[in-house]
Formats: C-alpha cells, structure tokens, sequence
C-alpha cells in the first residue's frame, strides 16, 4: 500500500483530496494510506521518507509548501511531491525543487486523476534504479532490484546480486545513500538488504536468498519497521 501525505491548511480542500484518492483507488484499483497535516511545519517534525506521494499546498501558515519541498530534497531525492496551488506563477520554482507537477485549485478530478496517474508511474519504477559498481575489471552496471544485499569487511564492500557477487572498497553508508528509500535497510552495522529479497525471519537473523544474515539488536526495530512497510508497499 503506497503512502500520500496530504499538507493543506484548508480543510475543505484536505476533504477534497480524500474523496478524489478514494475514486481514484476504485477506479484504478489500488489502495493507499493518506494522512493530513494541517501545517508544513507538522509534516516536517515527523517525515523521515516513509511517505510515496506529497499533495503540498504553498499558502500555509508558518513553513509555506515551497520551502517545505526544499528541505524535503535535503533528505529524500525521490518521493514524490505535486504542489496543490492556486498560484500558477509558482511553476518555474517548483520545478527547481523536484516537483513532480501542479495540481491548480480549485481541484477538478478529472486532472488529479491524470496527474496522479504520472506520479504512480514514477512511485513503481523507483524501485529500479541503475547502480555502477567498479569491479577490477571495469565497471558493472546493476539494477538496484538485483541486489540481495551489501556486507562490508575492512571497508570492502560484497555485493550479493543476482549476477554474481562483486567486490569493491567502500562505505556502507554511501550505498545506503544511493539505492532506493524504502527498499533496503540495514540489518546491522554491517549490512544492507534488499526488502524485497527476504524470504524469512527466524529469531535474530534474516534469511535473504538462502544465506543466514545476523539482525543486530540495534538494528532489530528499525529493520522490522521498514519490512513490514515494504510490504504494505508491494
């Protein structure tokens, strides 16, 4: 189930948005979680890239919804953000910070529908996305949905992916930076998996295309957190 935040400090507009999702999802039969936040300053104390989709008013008391889409690109260079907006002269800006596209008040279904249409396109590819390894003999071009997961061992990085396994030196926190939001999570210090490749949870360990993985018990939390999103996500 895919995540929308709906940040409009007007609420006829807020119930506006729900309705349309709901035809939206009956007419393309899928499904989502929305949650409103009256203020672009409540959104931003508890956003930490869990969300799919933001409708971001501008017009808001405190925080306005441009300046909240910058600091949003700070952190997350994916999700995706439409601006719900009366004020057209805002585009040029808006792009500036990723925007996806502009949804004009007052809000006709007809064009949410087909501007949601391109973000749902753009949610389910982001999962694909190309990564270069430099191997010792050149470089491996890999899908970042090929992966299993990323070990490092005296700053050497593994790569377990469905072509081989790849040696390289690195970070492990650059990879994290690189691959996905939603998609991989570290299981340990140590080492990142892939969500979608997890067969198996057995007490502390994760079980990803046949190898036995250690869970950490200060990663455990938040490793759970985020598997059991990925799924709500599939």
């Amino acid at each position: 189930m895919n995540r929308i935040a709906i940040v409009e400090d007007d609420q006829g507009y807020r119930d506006t948005l729900f309705t349309y999702i709901k035809q939206y999802e009956q007419e393309r039969d899928t499904a989502f979680e929305a949650t409103p936040f009256e203020k672009a300053d409540d959104f931003l104390a508890v956003y930490n890239g869990d969300y799919d989709i933001i409708l971001m008013d501008i017009e808001m008391p405190g925080t306005n919804g441009m300046d909240a889409a910058e600091q949003i690109r700070k952190k997350d260079a994916q999700v995706v953000i439409m601006f719900i907006t009366n004020m057209a002269h805002y585009a040029i800006k808006g792009y500036e910070v990723g925007a996806l596209d502009f949804v004009l008040k007052p809000i006709q279904y007809l064009n949410f529908a087909n501007k949601m249409d391109r973000a749902m396109q753009l949610v389910e590819n982001r999962g694909s996305k190309p990564v270069m390894i430099q191997t010792g003999t050149g470089v491996k071009k890999i899908d970042s949905r090929d992966i299993f997961y990323v070990e490092i061992q005296n700053h050497v990085l593994r790569y377990h992916t469905k072509q081989g396994n790849f040696e390289v030196r690195g970070s492990l926190k650059n990879v994290e930076e690189e691959l996905p939001k939603g998609l991989f999570a570290k299981c340990s210090n140590w080492c990142l998996v892939g969500l979608t490749h997890v067969a198996e949870i057995k007490d502390d360990t994760v079980i990803v295309e046949g190898d036995e993985l250690q869970i950490s018990r200060r990663s455990k939390k938040n490793f759970m957190t985020a598997l059991i999103r990925s799924v709500g996500r599939s």
